[in-house]
């Protein structure tokens, strides 16, 4: 098989699966590791694909951000974990601010706390919120069609109106020489201003979100928690090296 038949190949699995091993690569090519790993690189090289420990993944723009109803679908046990852990550190009388995003939307069925009170710019949120009987606000501003979360200008001024004892934050990425990202520098101002805005910050990173860099930095000066999953601490290949920057919980460390 030629070169660009192999990397044709190569790029339709990864788009049709988002992940794909090596070993199914190899098998799917009939070429030996030392030619599949050779390939991954010219491709990584190209900004066609990203590898990971194991195999590659699709690699996506910077800017650019998947759909809500996209992002629902990925990962969603290891969300349901990061999300358990996260309601779990909620208390009664609580005032937190719940964040749009898919993973924050997973907590919803695992708050019990009695009194609390949830502000949300996400409003897939709002609904579920309600049939628990939680007393709910919504920001205002402008509705982003792809991720359903208010942003803007009158939604950082709604946002700025409120204190919060924990907020419970999502993001596109975390580095470890670029920070916290996200794909939109509006969202990224409504997420500054809600950890500005509480005494405890929880951010829910999935093992996707790791060596990830997105367009928009987020900036914070007060101390966050990173709520993750197993997954992450088992297959991401430098989760020591964030280990010594950040302040991770979750999985089996």
């Amino acid at each position: 098989m030629l070169t660009t038949e192999r990397h044709q190949l190569i790029l339709e699995e990864i788009n049709q699966r988002e992940t794909v091993s090596l070993q199914e690569l190899i098998n799917l090519t009939n070429s030996s590791t030392s030619t599949i790993r050779r390939d991954l690189s010219q491709l990584e090289q190209r900004g066609l694909l990203k590898r990971v420990h194991g195999g590659a993944t699709q690699i996506a723009k910077r800017h650019e951000e998947r759909n809500m109803t996209d992002k629902e679908l990925r990962h969603q046990d290891e969300k349901q974990e990061i999300a358990r852990l996260a309601a779990s550190l909620i208390s009664d009388g609580d005032t937190i601010y719940l964040d749009a995003g898919t993973t924050t939307l997973e907590m919803i069925p695992f708050i019990s706390q009695q009194d609390i009170i949830v502000v949300t710019n996400g409003l897939t949120h709002v609904r579920p919120l309600l049939e628990k009987g939680i007393s709910v606000y919504m920001t205002g501003g402008e509705v982003k069609s792809t991720t359903f979360a208010n942003i803007g200008v009158n939604a950082v001024k709604s946002l700025e109106r409120y204190r919060f004892d924990k907020a419970f934050i999502g993001m596109n990425g975390i580095d470890l020489n670029y920070g916290l990202t996200t794909p939109d520098p509006s969202e990224s101002e409504m997420k500054e201003t809600a950890i500005n805005l509480s005494s405890q910050v929880y951010v829910l990173l999935d093992h996707s979100k790791f060596n990830e860099v997105s367009f928009a930095e987020v900036e914070y000066e007060k101390s966050i928690e990173i709520l993750t999953s197993e997954k992450a601490v088992q297959t991401i290949r430098n989760f020591d090296q964030f280990k010594e920057k950040y302040n991770i919980n979750g999985g089996l460390q």
